[in-house]
């Protein structure tokens, strides 16, 4: 797991862009503290292996084709720069640093991520008459492009997002991961071409013409929603989306951008059948402990965090069953696991975590965040989060991560993307109960509504009008609608709203379940809880690993289900809850309840409001109605015992994020 930059110059006017690549390189070191290494490539074609100031050296002093040879301080004008900052995982040795490079030095790739079935490429393409050098899956990415060229992502399962360069064919190609669970970034005008792992790299670059996007600003604002177009934040850097990839040319002349993987959209034939029933929870059953398995392939020891919920319980009831097997995983002396407590029952799940304790025998470490902490970190926590935060339950996994690094671990397993893929969240009952009664189950419908509980008819007619009803209207109907019950719309600037409402596109509303969790999954909900998971582990240089939201075996058979089969008898995840049924207590597959990463954000924000208060009072006319929120900013901030809808808070991780990225 790393962090990867790199430059590209088309125009003469462009010079020294190996000293951006270093300052670039330098904004994600905590992605990498454990190494850093370049490559530059001059006019004449001739490549330099270049290492940096924290370059080891044992690697500069190794063997290895790869192994730095010049300083990168020394290099004069070069027209390709590779960067990368080194988390050490696979191959702890020399052999992993990177770039890294192939088939007689003709290719090169900076790749951060995780290609879990490596050791099986490996032996594939060993048997087609490749060798390898090193133990690394950095270097199977490369032997497998060099045999399959652009379609070798098709062979991965993990998570990646890499560059390679091609000297042969005078190419970069670059590719995500499927689902987008590591990030990638880009910025592309006439005279260069530059990408990085987060845009925070993208601010120590010279050359590269960025401000705040006020159309992300309205998106945020007025439907919460972060990175759903391609530009995000930061005007002109282009976020690559997940499952795409891109050819360009060093000429500058040719960009080629291509969608490389779609998520299947057919599923299976509803049967209804007990006998069909079993069958989905043996295969899903199968496919979760294969993914699990796959993730735990380390060369360092391998915790995991738990909430005390179904998805993180049934990955540490998994690897606990590994260890009771007698297989062969990396988990030091114990496995360790990591969980943020709070002192508020009603948002507390460290009890059923405790049971998970007490079954499995793992280390438990808690972290039980204060308010006054979040005061001291949330400069810190925006910065590393690269754009405005949804709420304070972000912290919470921030000072999980942090915990699991204070204890030596630098590999966690996390539940993240198990509920948009077995239907985990309670909207989802408005489509699959629509779903049953479209597809002539009208008994069984009435029989889920009743085993929902007494007050089901309240239910459905508060979640039709938010799903169904008010999405139906033209745009200015729906802000009207809005305003009336979020007062923080009056606080907007009316400019910002009126972007908003001019950049409006209307979605298609999903027609059945699947095609409900399918729109959460492929670049909405899910990438936005993906990125605050990468940004939140990164920073505190641990690699987080999400078997629900990158294992597309599990994936693509999980939506194969029909949805009419993912909720019975009132229970959310009824497939998973069932596979997992071994390895997870009773108390915990029994919960109808839902948290996550719960914080008491209302109580926070009222006991904190002054200490807010000076990132409103400058800088914030275009996007913030500043004189009216001062006016009220007593009556505004006091939420303590109003309920939760997580709007609040986007006022002040926008302002204290616009003062630290100096935007």
């Amino acid at each position: 797991m790393c962090g990867i930059t790199g430059i590209v110059r088309f125009n003469s006017s462009v010079n020294a862009i190996h000293r951006v690549a270093v300052e670039m390189n330098n904004a994600l070191r905590h992605r990498g503290p454990d190494g850093e290494g370049f490559i530059c490539v001059n006019e004449n074609g001739k490549i330099e292996k270049c290492s940096g100031a924290e370059t080891p050296q044992e690697i500069i002093s190794s063997s290895y084709p790869h192994a730095p040879v010049n300083s990168i301080s020394d290099q004069q004008d070069p027209v390709l720069v590779f960067g990368h900052r080194r988390l050490s995982i696979i191959d702890l040795s020399p052999g992993g640093h990177q770039p890294l490079c192939f088939a007689n030095e003709e290719l090169w790739i900076t790749f951060n991520g995780e290609i879990y079935n490596f050791p099986e490429l490996r032996e594939e393409l060993l048997a087609l008459g490749y060798f390898f050098r090193t133990q690394t899956d950095t270097e199977v990415v490369l032997a497998a492009y060099h045999q399959w060229g652009e379609n070798c992502t098709t062979h991965f399962n993990g998570m990646w997002a890499f560059v390679l360069f091609d000297k042969k064919k005078n190419i970069l190609f670059g590719s995500r991961d499927r689902f987008g669970v590591k990030p990638f970034y880009y910025y592309s005008d006439k005279n260069i071409f530059t990408f990085a792992s987060e845009q925070k790299a993208f601010l120590k670059n010279k050359y590269v013409s960025t401000s705040l996007n006020p159309l992300a600003a309205a998106d945020y604002f007025v439907a919460g929603e972060i990175e759903y177009r391609e530009e995000s934040f930061f005007k002109n850097i282009i976020e690559l989306f997940p499952g795409h990839a891109f050819v360009l040319g060093l000429d500058g002349k040719n960009f080629r951008k291509c969608q490389w993987y779609a998520l299947p959209e057919k599923e299976d034939q509803p049967d209804l059948s007990e006998e069909r029933f079993q069958h989905y929870i043996a295969e899903t059953k199968n496919n979760f402990i294969n993914a699990v398995k796959l993730r735990l392939r380390s060369d360092v020891p391998v915790g995991s965090c738990l909430s005390g919920g179904i998805d993180s319980s049934s990955i540490v009831g998994v690897i606990a069953h590994f260890i009771a097997e007698k297989e062969k995983i990396n988990i030091g002396d114990q496995l360790k696991v990591f969980t943020a407590a709070f002192d508020e029952p009603e948002i507390d799940e460290s009890n059923f975590a405790a049971e998970v304790v007490a079954r499995t025998k793992a280390e438990w470490h808690k972290v039980t965040p204060a308010p006054q902490e979040l005061i001291t970190d949330l400069e810190k926590l925006v910065f590393c989060q690269d754009v405005p935060i949804w709420s304070t339950s972000t912290y919470a996994q921030y000072r999980t991560m942090k915990l699991a690094h204070d204890c030596g671990i630098k590999v966690v397993l996390d539940g993240q993307g198990g509920d948009e893929l077995f239907a985990g969240y309670f909207p989802y009952y408005i489509p699959f109960w629509n779903e049953l009664r479209e597809k002539n189950q009208r008994m069984r419908a009435r029989d889920e509504m009743r085993a929902f509980g007494p007050d089901v008819r309240a239910y459905r007619k508060r979640e039709f009008l938010k799903q169904r009803f008010v999405p139906s209207l033209p745009v200015g109907q729906q802000l009207l609608i809005q305003k009336q019950y979020f007062p923080d719309l009056a606080y907007v600037d009316p400019e910002l709203l009126s972007l908003y409402r001019k950049n409006f596109v209307k979605k298609e509303l999903p027609s059945s379940l699947n095609e409900t969790l399918r729109g959460e999954f492929i670049n909405t909900r899910l990438k936005g809880y993906l990125k605050c998971e990468d940004r939140c582990s990164m920073w505190h240089s641990v690699e987080s690993r999400t078997p629900f939201s990158d294992d597309h075996l599990l994936i693509e058979s999980a939506f194969r289900i029909p949805g009419m089969m993912k909720i019975r008898n009132g229970f959310t995840k009824y497939i998973l809850r069932e596979a997992v049924h071994q390895f997870v207590p009773e108390k915990i597959l029994a919960r109808k309840d839902k948290m996550g990463y719960n914080t008491p954000n209302n109580k926070w924000i009222t006991k904190l409001k002054d200490e807010f208060r000076p990132y409103f009072e400058t800088g914030m006319e275009g996007y913030v109605r500043k004189e009216k929120l001062l006016r009220d900013y007593d009556s505004f901030f006091s939420v303590e015992g109003k309920p939760e809808n997580g709007r609040t808070f986007k006022f002040i991780a926008f302002a204290a994020w616009r003062k630290v990225m100096g935007l």
